[in-house]
């Protein structure tokens, strides 16, 4: 497989991995200051993330 495309599908897996585990942290029934605090760092490193992947370069179709 390509570099290329392997990097790609890591940066996606790391959106989808940080998105579940901030929304699942978010909406846990035991939740304190902290766990949301560190809940919304996680969702900012997904949203890292996104940015990442839109911001790859595309090639260019004819």
């Amino acid at each position: 497989m390509n570099k290329t495309y392997m990097s790609t599908i890591l940066l996606f897996l790391v959106f989808i991995g940080f998105l579940w585990w901030g929304l699942s942290m978010l909406f846990s029934p035991q939740k304190d200051g902290e766990t949301v605090i560190y809940s919304l760092l996680i969702l900012g490193c997904a949203g890292y993330a996104l940015v990442s992947i839109l911001m790859l370069p595309r090639k260019k179709q004819r």
